[in-house]
């Protein structure tokens, strides 16, 4: 019955019905950038690419900026990708300002400094997903679900959207060199495990079964990366960001044998990348759509 009624709440919270966020009537073909402000949290300013045509069927790929909180560079970086897929680019941006260190954005603004939960409507995880039906409504999308990228900071948001919001509406989510993960384990405290985080084994089991992409730069190995965390934690992942994305996969790998649920997760590398979300993104979109990067 708690679920059910969770569940019942999200939606209410989710629905297109009540988004009343200043946004463009129509996007205009090419960049361009709104305010949203119909979510519990601080304004966010919405750098996005519009294809030529948009139709019912436009497909919306939200992409997650790094720790420098520059949306606008991400768009950039990623607009000529959104014109050739034809697929409505969004980044969201959460400033310094608003949103300072780790805790605000990386992890999704879950915990409070006191440890506990916030209200889930104060989540970034469910901006994402209020920010989603806006845009629907706005450009008179049909499609139920959307796609999601991350790079490093970016990348440590996005691969805890499933544990946190296991019903979140993303059909793929891309996680592309992150700095450290939340690992699948009950035993290791939060941010760097499950323990302290809310999350419980149901939610784990969902999440493990969710299609996630973790994305690796194999020459992303520079261990002394300034922007990499360096905690005692972080290091026992491993030297690197691509070890740590290697344990990151084994490890939830072995999860689902023990919780005994099929694995939804994929891994793949790209040779000769570091830490570069300007050479990491066409091959992200090459996999969210299915097509070489080269073609």
């Amino acid at each position: 019955m708690k679920n059910l009624i969770s569940l019942a709440l999200l939606s209410l919270a989710f629905s297109p019905a009540i988004a009343r966020a200043a946004a463009p009537e129509k996007f205009p073909a090419g960049d361009g950038r709104f305010e949203f402000t119909d979510w519990a949290g601080p304004t966010l300013p919405v750098w996005f690419h519009a294809p030529e045509k948009i139709t019912p069927e436009t497909k919306i790929v939200f992409v997650m900026h790094g720790q420098a909180r520059d949306g606008d560079a991400y768009r950039d970086q990623w607009s000529a990708l959104a014109a050739r897929y034809g697929f409505l680019l969004l980044v969201p941006t959460f400033g310094n300002r608003d949103f300072p260190g780790f805790e605000s954005y990386n992890y999704g603004n879950v915990i409070g400094p006191d440890g506990q939960r916030r209200p889930a409507g104060q989540w970034c995880f469910t901006a994402i997903e209020r920010l989603f039906d806006h845009v629907k409504a706005t450009a008179g999308l049909t499609t139920p679900t959307y796609f999601i990228y991350g790079h490093s900071a970016g990348a440590q948001f996005v691969h805890r959207l499933f544990f946190f919001l296991p019903e979140a509406r993303a059909a793929r989510v891309v996680s592309a060199n992150a700095g450290a993960y939340m690992m699948p384990d009950f035993a290791i405290e939060h941010p760097y495990g499950l323990k302290g985080s809310g999350v419980t084994e149901a939610d784990l089991k969902i999440a493990l079964r969710r299609p996630v992409l973790v994305l690796l730069g194999e020459a992303d190995m520079d261990p002394n990366h300034r922007p990499m965390p360096r905690t005692p934690e972080a290091n026992l992942q491993g030297l690197h960001r691509f070890s740590r994305g290697l344990n990151y996969f084994r490890q939830a790998s072995e999860a689902t044998v023990r919780l005994t649920v099929p694995f939804g997760w994929k891994i793949a590398t790209v040779p000769g990348v570091a830490h570069s979300n300007t050479l990491m993104a066409p091959h992200a979109a090459a996999h969210l759509f299915g097509r070489s990067p080269t073609n």
